[in-house]
């Protein structure tokens, strides 16, 4: 709270006042920048009145009254609790707060009935949720909100209901043929889900969804409908008394029916649902007579009249046997009409009177059939009430169709298969008033049906339903359902009235113990227990299988422990009381699981992976999930260093692998791995690692067993893989490189010849045959004094001679030089008559001059391959040393960028002109160039200033004028004081080649 006191002389002093008292500023309340109240952790104690007082010795002057109200937010008192109630109860949800200002409450839920039920729902003074008749609609969510000003709070409450089995469709009793199938169905529903179960009377066998017995198999439909079956019925299943039964938490429901299984000789006679009635009609009209039978098989209808029968005529149409009409009616008509079902099972008979009479008489009362609406509706299927050795009583239902007049009783009859007696309908009793009706002296042993029909004034309604079939005798068994004078009668009617026996807790205390608890409601006719345990975790797709315990009731026991069960594993109980050979409605169901136990099994398949020379990392395989027994809360890891006594214990989650540090090189050490669930640690799984840090350069981190011995890894799917990759990778490379080398033949093959800054060596092919040459280094002559001045060299035709110059390809159209050279024994060179012009400063280069300096050393290469066809032998030493080749291609015209062969001008043939004359000292013809005439820096050109002069445009490399020489050999060879002498050598086949290329820096 903020006060700014007034000014004054001297400074006035601030102090607080709450309700009208000094207030002492400490704790929670302090002064901030110097006159405001600051209070934290405000509490409903600081509400008040606040004022702020200025005073100094002038006086004294206050401030405005401040009022301070602190709220609180809302807080639960008592918050909702989840509620399990039962169909048709009471239920409270509490809701108390507390706030200030006092909180508003709100009650809303979720659930499938959707908004509360305003018509059952109250909201009491205490902010409780009452809600009454609860429905299964009304399970759900319940919320109390509650609000003030300071805030909100909220408590949500979930409500179950729980109902009681209740059947939507109960299994009829049938009657079949022996060697049909027969079904019956059953129809349950409850909450918490019923498990509905079929079983039969005085056999303790259950058969429910994936059991069988015998002949019968239960299924369930997608509707939740259970239906039991049994195929091929044969005589002895008839009798037979089937229960289903529905059990859930809060309790359970049976239900009885019989199975009756005749043969074909035992089948009931036909039996006419609609027959003749009796009729008054007057002369000249039309009688018309009805009679409509079922049976199996299905009956022939046969007419008499006066044991005489009815056939067709031209006033008489009986073509359709059902309905007989006769017209233009005489007297004579009147009579007895009879209408006969007949098949093989039996007959039937029903008879009409008719009367016809003159229309003018006043005495008689005219009246015809009436229609079918007139008439009652039929009973509903009548059954034994009640039997003894020589009678039964049999009750059915009234219909509500009671047709067009009043009604006046039922009629019944019977039918029964006795020796000597001719299977038929018998007409026992009629206009009983009913629903009941007991019928004496029947014989023992003798199956008896019986129907009924119902009567009004304008008669007789079509029949019920056939009863089933009813045997008296001495056998009280027989009874099935009903009570009668008897121990087992009455016993039966008390077992299978109600809830006798409670099951009250189901308690594990063992892992493998149960301890059940009931409370026995009734035990007059109560001499013991059947306890049912089904499990509930058996495998998806296997039925579950149950087991079945007996407790007798004579030592009064109220509990039993059940041993001997699965670890860990769920168990639906319920308990059904038996007197003798009766067994009573089901109790209540629980389920429950027994407790935790240890693991059976240690984990598997441990493996180690070392990392470096001090980590490892361990992997491994937990347990099966059905020997676990309990859930999985972890692992425990025991690290130990052989010869030690020194553990180390790691607990693990349930990640099953574990990165194991700080370990020492070439120390063993023993690992134990166990699982644990809460109720303790498995058993260990034991090996034993070793660090060796060589092993791990070689197994490149390859993760193995710890157990696995030296050599086992090949045979291991990694090793595999990648010996397979390696092999692949090998092969792809050696294909590859096969591929590139085939790929380099086939271009040299289709390659054009060599272009060079020089020329190309060539030489017949017809030569390669011939034995090559050696020119030996060691006697080539030093030609520096012997060389001629080029630049005043002219054509001389008296030696005969030419000369055969290469065009300059950079200048091939204004320079031509001679097609060739001819060469004599002497030491000048004589040119032909041919003129050219002078160049006299052409520089040469001295690699490229046969007459070098004196000083020089001779760098000859070691030797080049002639042909000894074209030079003339001169003798002197073999050289064996290695020697250098150069393309040789055949003679002709080339044209390219780098060199244009010209036409032979000389007549002579190539063997006329020898490329290597031994009088030139080994020099070879001008049409001989290699691509090493020249090294990259020293080329034949003229000076700049020579160009720059020149009008003309002179080729660079060489003069017309000049003859230019080559040698064999690398640069700098000094050929001084001896001449190239050559000797023989045999090559091998096929050393030359047209296609073979030459390139520069290994050709001569």
């Amino acid at each position: 709270m903020e006060c700014v006191p007034p000014k004054g002389t001297p400074e006035p002093q601030v102090q607080w006042k709450k309700d009208g008292k000094e207030l002492v500023v400490e704790g929670r309340l302090k002064l901030v920048d110097g006159s405001n109240l600051a209070i934290t952790e405000a509490k409903p104690a600081d509400d008040g009145r606040y004022q702020c007082v200025a005073k100094n010795t002038a006086g004294i002057r206050e401030s405005t009254v401040a009022v301070l109200k602190v709220l609180i937010k809302p807080y639960l008192v008592k918050a909702p609790e989840d509620t399990v109630a039962l169909v048709g109860s009471t239920v409270d949800f509490a809701c108390a707060v507390g706030g200030d200002p006092l909180p508003d409450v709100l009650w809303r839920r979720t659930s499938a009935g959707g908004t509360m039920p305003l018509g059952r729902v109250h909201v009491l003074e205490d902010r409780t949720l009452r809600l009454d008749g609860i429905t299964l609609l009304d399970q759900g969510l319940y919320t109390c909100e509650a609000d003030n000003f300071a805030g909100v709070i909220s408590a949500t409450a979930v409500l179950t209901v729980h109902a009681l089995p209740t059947f939507i469709n109960r299994p009829l009793a049938q009657t079949i043929e022996s060697g049909r199938d027969v079904s019956f169905h059953c129809n349950v529903e409850g909450s918490p889900k019923p498990f509905i179960f079929w079983s039969f009377e005085g056999d303790r066998t259950l058969i429910y969804p994936g059991t069988a017995s015998g002949n019968y198999q239960v299924f369930t439909t997608a509707d939740g409908r259970s239906t039991l079956t049994l195929k091929n019925a044969q005589p002895q299943n008839s009798g037979t008394v089937i229960i289903c039964s529905a059990v859930n938490a809060v309790g359970s429901a049976s239900t009885r029916t019989r199975l009756t299984v005749t043969s074909k000789e035992e089948r009931p006679p036909p039996v006419i649902i609609r027959g003749p009635v009796n009729q008054t009609l007057p002369i000249n009209s039309v009688a018309v007579l009805s009679c409509e039978a079922i049976g199996n098989p299905t009956p022939v209808i046969s007419w008499y009249k006066e044991s005489l029968p009815v056939t067709s005529s031209d006033r008489i149409n009986a073509s359709n046997p059902g309905l007989v009409e006769i017209y233009h009616l005489a007297k004579d008509d009147s009579g007895v009409y009879t209408c006969v079902a007949s098949s093989r099972s039996g007959k039937a008979t029903w008879s009409g009177h008719l009367l016809v009479e003159n229309p003018k008489n006043p005495n008689i009362n005219f009246f015809k059939a009436p229609e079918a609406i007139m008439l009652p509706g039929p009973p509903s299927r009548p059954h034994a009430l009640n039997q003894s050795e020589g009678s039964v009583t049999i009750t059915w239902g009234q219909n509500n169709k009671i047709g067009s007049s009043s009604l006046l009783g039922y009629q019944i009859e019977l039918f029964g298969r006795e020796e000597g007696v001719t299977p038929t309908w018998t007409v026992v009793a009629r206009r009983v008033p009913g629903p009941t009706f007991t019928q004496h002296l029947l014989t023992p042993a003798v199956p008896y049906t019986f129907l009924v029909r119902a009567e009004n004034g304008h008669g007789l309604g079509p029949p019920s339903k056939l009863s089933d079939i009813i045997i008296v005798g001495p056998d009280t068994a027989q009874n099935w359902g009903n009570p009668e004078v008897t121990e087992l009668s009455e016993a039966r009617a008390n077992l299978i009235s109600g809830n006798v026996v409670k099951l009250t807790e189901a308690i594990p205390i063992l892992s493998t113990t149960i301890k059940l608890g009931w409370e026995i409601l009734d035990a007059q006719y109560v001499e013991g227990l059947y306890i049912y345990c089904i499990t509930l975790d058996s495998p998806p797709g296997l039925p579950k299988p149950y087991s079945m315990f007996t407790v007798l009731q004579s030592g009064g026991a109220s509990s039993f422990p059940v041993n001997n069960l699965n670890k860990w594993s769920r168990y639906e109980f319920f308990l059904v009381p038996f007197y003798k050979t009766v067994e009573g409605q089901p109790s209540n169901s629980k389920t429950v699981r027994t407790l935790e136990d240890v693991p059976m099994e240690a984990p598997t398949d441990m493996e180690a992976l070392l990392l470096n020379s001090t980590a490892v990392y361990l992997k491994w395989k937990p347990p099966p999930s059905d020997v676990l027994n309990g859930e999985l809360s972890g692992f425990r890891v025991e690290v130990k260093v052989n010869g030690t006594n020194i553990t180390d214990t790691i607990s693990v989650g349930n990640n099953p692998n574990l990165l194991l540090g700080n370990l020492t090189a070439g120390v063993s050490y023993n690992v134990r791995v166990a699982a644990t669930t809460r109720a303790g640690i498995g058993p260990f799984t034991a090996a034993t690692i070793r660090l060796d840090p060589a092993s791990r350069i070689n197994d490149h981190h390859q993760q193995r067993p710890i157990d696995m011995q030296s050599g086992d890894f090949i045979t291991e799917t990694w090793f595999m893989a990648l010996l397979i990759s390696m092999v692949s990778v090998m092969v792809l490379l050696f294909g590859a490189m096969l591929l590139v080398r085939r790929r380099q033949m086939l271009t040299k093959k289709t390659m054009t010849p060599s272009r060079s800054n020089g020329g190309v060596l060539t030489t017949p092919l017809a030569s390669k045959t011939e034995t090559p040459l050696w020119l030996d280094k060691d006697t080539l002559p030093d030609y520096s004094a012997t060389l001629p001045e080029y630049s005043k060299l002219t054509a001389q035709p008296e030696r005969g001679g030419s000369i055969n110059l290469h065009p300059n390809p950079l200048h091939q159209k204004e320079y031509t030089r001679p097609d060739h050279l001819d060469y004599g024994s002497e030491k000048s060179y004589p040119i032909g008559a041919r003129k050219f012009k002078d160049y006299n400063d052409m520089q040469v280069q001295e690699y490229a001059s046969p007459n070098l300096d004196s000083t020089r050393t001779s760098q000859i290469a070691d030797y080049a391959e002639v042909d000894a066809s074209m030079v003339v032998p001169n003798g002197g030493p073999t050289s064996p040393a290695p020697y250098a080749t150069t393309t040789l291609i055949t003679g002709g015209r080339r044209m390219g960028n780098s060199m244009v062969w010209m036409p032979n001008s000389s007549a002579h043939s190539p063997e006329e002109e020898p490329p290597y004359p031994s009088s030139n000292g080994g020099y070879y013809n001008r049409k001989v160039y290699s691509d090493s005439y020249f090294a990259p820096t020293q080329t034949l050109r003229r000076t700049k200033k020579d160009r720059k002069s020149s009008n003309e445009n002179p080729p660079d490399l060489v003069s017309p004028t000049q003859p230019v020489y080559a040698r064999v050999g690398p640069p700098g060879l000094s050929w001084r004081n001896a001449t190239p002498s050559l000797s023989s050598f045999t090559p091998h086949k096929q050393v030359y080649h047209a296609s073979t290329r030459s390139e520069p820096g290994n050709m001569l």
